[in-house]
């Protein structure tokens, strides 16, 4: 996946890990990546219009997922239009030794449950710049589940069998 020019990456998270993800942010800056954060010039007089703007404009919003961004109204609903805008997503697990077994639930699980998420409750420089070069890559190769849209022929499993023949030889195994 080329990353568009016009897009940006939008950095959506709880201002209590505004330390971390500025470190993010500058990593994604020096990779050549265009970031949306909210203390980086992303936030405008009207906060849920730079919110909305925020997401519009993004081809990917990353999440920092903790129990404080669970709670966060403006955390969700950014989070629940870019699902709705069909944005991809890509869920960051963020958290200290007391959060370790703390997961998604509500809305935030009922968005983030079937995605893999990138483990950064380590936050130690080595371990942030490991999944750091992880989102890196999240960002510029994985192809987007929300956009590709699997189409499949209808298949009419339970249209009757009209062929009595045919019938008999798919309850006896043959072709």
């Amino acid at each position: 996946m080329t990353l568009d020019a016009e897009k940006h990456v939008m950095l959506s998270y709880n201002w209590n890990n505004q330390a971390l993800v500025s470190k993010i942010h500058d990593i994604l800056i020096d990779e050549g990546i265009k970031v949306w954060m909210d203390i980086n010039g992303g936030m405008g007089d009207n906060i849920n219009i730079s919110m909305a703007e925020g997401v519009e404009n993004a081809t990917v919003v990353c999440c920092f997922m903790t129990p404080d961004y669970q709670k966060s109204h403006n955390c969700q609903l950014e989070l629940e239009y870019a699902n709705k805008k069909e944005i991809r997503i890509i869920p960051c697990m963020l958290g200290d030794k007391s959060d370790r077994k703390w997961k998604p639930s509500s809305w935030l699980g009922l968005i983030t449950g079937g995605l893999q998420y990138i483990n950064l409750r380590d936050d130690s420089d080595s371990n942030i710049q490991l999944r750091a070069r992880e989102l890196i890559d999240r960002i510029k190769n994985q192809s987007s589940a929300s956009t590709t849209k699997l189409v499949l022929a209808p298949i009419k499993l339970f249209e009757p069998i009209r062929d009595k023949t045919k019938a008999r030889e798919l309850l006896k195994g043959e072709p």
